[in-house]
Formats: structure tokens, C-alpha cells, sequence
């Protein structure tokens, strides 16, 4: 007999034995990972219920009664969990529920709302987690807007249908009696909406997605690419600042809104701040941390500072509000700022090359028309984009010579690379030679257009002409740079001089003698300066013509003061200085003097109209003007150092009034101006009767705190162009401008009686009844200068006190000069 072979059988179970090995191999590794799956599972529901149960606590929540509360954030967790790992888990969600409701709030285990209330919530949530992730198809990063919004509508419907399911609950179980039905359900509705706009995004944007990775690797190989794309951080100086400042504006928000200073203004809506910051700046993933840090942020301010019972339910609506609008704005933000990087991605280096080119392209299809023409191209042929799409590329290329193109296109569109200069193009006021170049456009292989590519080479045929009206210019610019050495070399003998000069006058002096140097043609000039107490500008040297200057203005007058630079004006203008409005007719130039970082006043020329006709004379000579002007200021600024320090404090210390420096200088204006509109000025002295008392009675606290008493209701009493200053000790001096004797009289008097009625406290002490002694003189009864209605004001306060205090004396003037007191 034959042997039976047997290579084949051997063959076959060698082949078998590898495949049930491999299949034994796969098997075990099934059984691992599912083992470890199982594990992960059970670790993420322990650790669900227990943040379900720290999220649940009255300390989280702000609980004021059974189904009260200001947010409810372990709904939030639940369904981010239903979504984003498995609708399976409302199995879960049910028993912590209830676990909850018995544990932390004592609810008798067999009720409704422990019992069917939590199944029925569950059930409502997982179907809108079912809805989201299966019809929807929403990506649960949320970073697009049409996620937020239909996870918005859904989630807010489940929260209605929850919030009629559980407070039924309460209302069977007979927790809530009826009457509150209604009540409870929008708290009910605001606290579950507050958790799942809330805290909600933030589980699914920073927390799931990385416990989702250590769950299952079959997710990171299906979803990583698409749903967790990585993270090019790029934190600098700046981002870290503004991190910074977003946490600081949130702290300040949540403290001026419930901090006890400012609780009872009830500004809730800063809240908006920082989380429109975020939405606006980094979009939905830092805008959700912030949303969470605001919410636990205002429950915790509760805690602290507990705010009224009526603002409980407006508190709950700023948080569904604010949380909603930031997911809305930051998703928005979120996907306008993908778009945006993938547009500029593509569009970026066509845009560039095409559009900002200074050469003129165009793309011509394989029939020889015009497909597309950049701006250069456009202006070098005079036709509009759309008059040139469409036409045939040799007639608008050749249209003086349309037989030279003829068969330039089929070149071209044949694959063969041309260069070619055309005729001049004549178009209204302008001609052109130009260099074309047509470059076949070739695509795998095969020719589907071409290029052409314009350059004007117009400036290479009139070189000639260039070449003469740059030596013209060569010419023009020596004789300017000779007179700009004349310039500079007066520029340097006069900063020579300046800084030679001992006193503000004497620089003054040459100021006046360069400026006619500098600027002979100008008819008139001044330098104008600041004084002490920067309210006036007044005139330090004038030259030339005096007709109609004004030796002092406002710097409201000047519109060089008011822009800091350089400006033209004519009389004759709306747009001029006020303070030119009386000179001759002619161009004005004012320039700022700016030295050391301080405006120090205004340098004024005045110029012929008809010199300005030349070209370039008027840039030429604010050019000058300015770096004169800026010489000046620097010499200035040195040598009025000491005059500046001692005019920068103008106001009393301790009564915040103003002082007697200020006072003399205000009614030096004042005088001014009342005597060229012919009006009544009066002045008031002002004397605290007895103020020794206070200071020897209660200290020296007290006679400060009378001080400023009386200081408060000078500056609420008169009006708001009066002048009132602290004159020294116990003494004040007010200036009523445009007032008559008699009206100040009576305003005095009603002063004194104003200051009667203050009642004073110090250290719970009560302080004896404040009278005053007041002393009045008026401009032009009693005097024509400053020091005469100061002295006669004095006079007369002096004559209040003698005739026993706490009366108001008027001064009036006789014949032999002779001060009679009239009370």
C-alpha cells in the first residue's frame, strides 16, 4: 500500500493553530481592555456622585428654601456627562439625585420627587443629550455658534420640562403647597439653566475630553483630529497681564457688587464686564472658566455678604443672563476667529502678489479672454475690472495698433513665454509705454490660460525730461538749503543768547529781535506765556503792528494751545482763534512752545496774505516757526523753573479752597474783564468770630473741622464762576464777578445766616453755633485796583468785629475817601 501523504493535514493545523492563537491573543487583549474600561467606568461614577453630592450642598447652591435656589450646578455636571460620554449614565444621574435629596435635604425616601420626579429629570436630560449628539450632531467643544445656539434651545427646553416634573414633585409630596407652584418653577427653571449654561461647557471644553482620552483609545483615534485638535499656546508678557487683569476685574466686579459700600446700588450688571472681556478677547474656552468663576463667585459673595431677599430673584437672572450671553459671544468669537484664520491662510500670498502688486496682472483663459485683472492693470489701461472681463486680451493690449497683437494671445496661450514693449498709450491725461509679458499658465501638463504681466517703463523714455527737471530741483533745493543755513545760523546765535540771559525778561528781548531776523516778511509778532496759575496766556513781547492784539486770552482762545501743534488761522474764518478775532485782516500762525514736557505758551505770527501765493512758502515757514518755537520753549523752561514751582500750588491744604496767590491773580482777570464790560465786581472778607475757642475748647482738630465745615459751603453756597479762597488763618476772601454791591450784600448776609444753622459734631461733642464777620467792596464804587478792594474789604471786616460780630459790613465811598460801615 501507498503511505497516505500528510503534508497537507499538517499544513492545515499549522494554519489553524496560528489563527486560534491570534484570536486567543485578541481575545485576552479584548478582556483586558474591557477590564480596564469597566474600571475607568466605575472610577468616573464614583466620581460623578460625589461632585453631584459637593455640588448639591446648600453652601453651593445658596439655598433659601425647599426649591429655591440661586443655581442648581449638579444638573450641569450630569448632563455635560450624558453628553459628552453616554446618555447611559441618567441611570446614574437618577440615583444621585435621590441620593442627594435623602443625605443632604432629608426627603423621605418613598416620595415622588426622590422616587419617580428623579427618573422622570434623568430621562428628560438624557433625551436631550440623545437629541444633541445624534439628530444634531453637535461637536460638544461648543466652539462653533451653531452648536451653542441648539444647545441652548434644547437644554433650555429639558429645563422646563424638569422644572414642571420636580416642582410637581414637591407639590404631591406636599413640600410646596400649590400657591407656590408657579413661584418655585421659575426659580426652579433660572437655578437648573444657570448649572447647564454654566458649568456645563466648562465639564465638556476642560474636563471631559481628557478623562474621555483616558477611557477609551478607540476615542482618541476616531476623535482627536476632529474634536481635540492641539493647543498652540502662546503666553507672553502680554497674555499673562491680561490674564491677570481679567482675574483682578472679576474680584472687583464681585466686590463692588455685593460689598457692603456699595450693596445697596445694586450694580449687577458689572458683572458683564469681565465676561464680555473674555468672550471678546479669547473666545469659549477661557470665557467658560470665567462663567464658572463668576457663578461660584457670586454664591460665595452671597455667603458673605447676604443680599436683600427682593434681589435674590434678579441675582438668579444676571446669572442665567450673563452665563448664556458669554457662551453666545465666546462661540461666536470662537468661530469668527477659525474663519478668519483659515481665510487669511488661503488668501494671504494671492492677495499680496495680485492685489498689492505694482505690476500690472491679468489671467487670460485658453479662448484668449480676460479672466481676472488686478488694480495696476486697471489704471495702466483706464477701464473698469468689469469692462475688461470678458473682452479679448489683444485689443485692449494693442488698442493703438490692434495688427501688432493679433496672434500675441495664441502665442502665449500655446505655451510659448513673450516679452514685447507696445506702442504708447495715449488715455485723457496720461501716456504710457509699457512692457508686457505673457507667461503660459500650465496645469498638469497642459496649458489653461496665461499671464500677462504690465509694467510702465514711461519714466525710462522721458528720461531726458527727468533729467532736467532734476537738475531744476537740484537747483531749487540749493537755494533752500542756503537759506536754511542762514536760518540755522540765526537759530544758534539766538539759542546762544537765550542761554546767556539771567531773567525771563531778557530772554524775552531777544526772542523779539531773532523773530524779526527770522521771519522778516511777517508784518506782526508776539510770544505769549502761560502764568502762574495756567489760567491766562499773556503777551511777554510784542513786535510790529499792535492793531487789535489782545495782551491777554484764554487758552480755550488759541487752537495751537488747545491741539498742541502748529495752526493757520484767518479772521475771516469759522475755524480761527478767538484771540485774532479784532487783528487785521492776513495769515496767523500759532505754534505751541513745548519744552521739557510742558506747554509754556504760544508763539504768534502774522504774514500778508498775498506772500503765501508762492508754492511751499506756507510749510516753509511753519517748519521754521515750529523749530523756533521749540528752541524758545527749551530756554524758557530753565529759566521759569523757580516761577513754575512757586506758582504750582493754588490751593489751600486743609479747605481745598483756593489760595491768596491765586486769589490776586484771579481778580486781576477779573478786574480786567469787568472793566472792559463795563460791570459791578465785589469782593468778600470773610472772618470766623471767636475761632480761638474752638482750637482751645477741642483741640486743634476742631478748629480744622470748622475750617473745612465753612470751606464745604462756600463751594456749595456761590456759584460756580465765584472765586473762594482761604486768605490765612481763620480769614477767606471770595470774588463775585458781575455782581453789584447790593446783590452781594444780600448774599452775604444770607451766608452768615447759612452759617448759623451748621451743627458741628467732634468726637460726639457738639461745637457752639458758627457766626461770621464779613467786610464787602465793590469795583467801581470803592476802588479801581486789586489792592484798594482788598484793603477797603478788610477795613470793613474789621469794622464788623468792632461793632460786635456776626454782621455784614458795606463799604461806601465819600468824597474825602472815608470808609463808613453800613450792617
Amino acid at each position: 500500500m501507498q503511505p497516505v501523504p500528510t503534508i497537507g493535514i499538517t499544513t492545515l493545523n499549522r494554519s489553524s493553530l496560528d489563527r486560534f492563537n491570534r484570536w486567543g491573543t485578541k481575545l485576552r487583549v479584548g478582556v483586558a481592555q474591557n477590564r480596564n474600561l469597566i474600571i475607568r467606568h466605575v472610577l468616573l461614577s464614583m466620581m460623578f456622585v460625589w461632585m453631584y453630592l459637593v455640588l448639591a450642598l446648600p453652601q453651593t447652591i445658596f439655598i433659601s428654601h425647599l426649591g429655591v435656589t440661586a443655581w442648581y450646578p449638579a444638573n450641569g455636571l450630569a448632563l455635560a456627562l450624558l453628553l459628552d460620554v453616554s446618555p447611559w449614565y441618567a441611570i446614574l444621574f437618577a440615583f444621585a439625585d435621590s441620593l442627594a435629596g435623602v443625605v443632604i435635604y432629608h426627603q423621605p425616601i418613598l416620595s415622588y420627587g426622590e422616587t419617580l420626579g428623579a427618573v422622570i429629570v434623568a430621562v428628560i436630560y438624557a433625551s436631550a443629550a440623545i437629541v444633541l449628539r445624534g439628530p444634531l450632531k453637535i461637536d460638544s467643544t461648543l466652539r462653533r455658534g451653531r452648536d451653542v445656539t441648539l444647545y441652548v434651545f434644547v437644554v433650555t427646553l429639558a429645563a422646563l420640562a424638569a422644572t414642571a416634573t420636580g416642582v410637581a414633585s414637591l407639590v404631591v409630596d406636599h413640600s410646596i403647597p400649590w400657591r407656590d407652584f408657579w413661584s418655585s418653577s421659575v426659580n426652579w427653571f433660572i437655578g437648573d439653566e444657570i448649572g447647564l449654561v454654566g458649568l456645563a461647557p466648562f465639564v465638556l471644553i476642560h474636563i471631559l475630553p481628557r478623562i474621555r482620552l483616558k477611557q477609551s483609545k478607540a476615542d482618541l483615534m476616531r476623535q482627536a483630529q476632529s474634536r481635540l485638535k492641539p493647543m498652540h499656546l502662546d503666553i507672553g508678557v502680554g497674555s499673562l497681564l491680561e490674564a491677570i487683569g481679567e482675574i483682578l476685574s472679576l474680584l472687583t466686579a464681585l466686590w463692588v457688587m455685593f460689598g457692603p459700600r456699595w450693596s445697596n446700588q445694586e450694580l449687577l450688571y458689572l458683572s458683564f464686564i469681565p465676561i464680555l472681556w473674555m468672550a471678546m478677547r479669547q473666545g469659549i474656552r477661557r470665557v467658560v472658566t470665567g462663567i464658572l468663576a463668576l457663578n461660584f463667585g457670586i454664591v460665595l459673595a452671597m455667603h458673605l455678604f447676604p443680599p436683600p431677599s427682593a434681589l435674590l430673584d434678579r441675582i438668579g437672572i444676571l446669572m442665567l443672563v450673563v452665563s448664556a450671553t458669554g457662551l453666545i459671544v465666546g462661540s461666536a468669537v470662537t468661530e469668527r476667529h477659525k474663519i478668519g484664520e483659515d481665510l487669511h491662510e488661503r488668501t494671504t500670498y494671492l492677495h499680496a502678489l495680485i492685489e498689492n502688486s505694482p505690476l500690472g496682472i491679468a489671467v487670460v483663459s485658453p479662448t484668449g479672454t480676460m479672466e481676472m485683472a488686478n488694480p495696476s492693470f486697471t489704471k495702466f489701461f483706464r477701464h473698469e475690472q468689469t469692462e475688461l472681463i470678458g473682452s479679448n486680451v489683444d485689443s485692449v493690449l494693442f488698442q493703438k495698433n490692434p495688427t501688432e497683437g493679433s496672434s500675441w494671445s495664441t502665442q502665449v496661450i500655446s505655451g510659448r513665454a513673450l516679452w514685447q514693449t507696445t506702442q504708447k498709450h495715449c488715455n485723457a491725461d496720461k501716456c504710457f509705454d509699457l512692457e508686457l509679458q505673457g507667461v503660459p499658465l500650465t496645469i498638469g501638463g497642459e496649458v489653461r490660460g496665461a499671464f500677462i504681466i504690465c509694467r510702465d517703463i514711461s519714466e525710462q523714455v522721458r528720461s531726458s525730461k527727468a533729467e532736467r527737471e532734476h537738475t531744476e530741483a537740484l537747483n531749487r533745493l540749493v537755494k533752500e538749503l542756503e537759506l536754511q543755513t542762514d536760518q540755522m545760523s540765526l537759530l544758534n546765535e539766538m539759542a546762544g543768547l537765550l542761554e546767556c540771559s539771567a531773567t525771563t525778561e531778557e530772554a524775552c528781548a531777544v526772542v523779539g529781535e531773532f523773530s524779526r531776523k527770522l521771519f522778516p516778511e511777517a508784518v506782526s509778532g508776539a510770544l505769549y506765556t502761560f502764568r502762574a496759575s495756567r489760567n491766562l496766556v499773556e503777551s511777554a513781547i510784542w513786535w510790529g503792528s499792535s492793531d487789535g492784539w489782545h495782551p491777554v486770552f484764554t487758552p480755550e482762545d488759541c487752537w495751537a494751545l488747545r491741539r498742541g501743534q502748529a495752526h493757520w488761522s484767518n479772521p475771516g474764518q469759522k475755524i480761527a482763534c478767538a484771540h485774532l478775532s479784532e487783528m487785521p485782516a492776513g495769515e496767523y500762525i500759532c505754534l505751541p512752545m513745548v519744552g521739557q514736557g510742558e506747554t509754556l505758551g504760544v508763539l504768534q505770527l502774522h504774514f500778508p496774505t498775498s506772500d503765501h501765493e508762492r508754492p511751499g512758502v506756507k510749510n516753509a515757514r511753519q517748519r521754521l516757526g515750529t523749530t523756533a518755537a521749540a528752541q524758545i520753549a527749551l530756554s524758557l523752561a530753565s529759566l521759569q523753573s523757580r516761577e513754575k514751582l512757586r506758582d504750582q500750588s493754588i490751593r489751600d491744604p486743609l479747605t481745598g479752597l483756593f489760595n491768596r496767590r491765586f486769589m490776586e491773580a484771579s481778580l486781576d482777570r477779573e478786574l480786567i474783564r469787568a472793566r472792559r464790560k463795563e460791570q459791578s465786581l465785589s469782593v468778600l472778607f470773610l472772618d470766623i468770630d471767636h475761632f480761638k475757642r474752638f482750637n482751645d475748647t477741642f483741640g486743634h482738630d476742631a478748629g480744622d473741622l470748622v475750617l473745612q465745615s465753612v470751606a464745604d459751603l462756600l463751594r456749595k453756597f456761590f456759584r460756580g464762576d465765584d472765586v473762594a479762597c482761604r486768605w490765612g488763618g481763620e480769614e477767606f476772601a471770595i470774588i463775585l464777578p458781575d455782581s453789584p454791591v447790593q446783590h452781594a450784600a444780600a448774599r452775604a448776609d444770607a451766608l452768615r445766616h447759612e452759617i448759623k444753622s451748621l451743627a458741628l459734631r467732634h468726637r460726639n461733642v457738639s461745637l457752639a453755633p458758627i457766626t461770621l464777620s464779613i467786610g464787602i467792596a465793590a469795583f467801581p464804587n470803592h476802588g479801581a485796583s486789586a489792592g484798594d478792594l482788598f484793603t477797603i474789604a478788610d477795613q470793613c471786616l474789621y469794622e464788623s468785629k468792632s461793632g460786635g460780630r456776626d454782621r455784614v459790613t458795606v463799604a461806601t465811598k465819600t468824597e474825602t475817601d472815608a470808609i463808613v460801615p453800613a450792617s
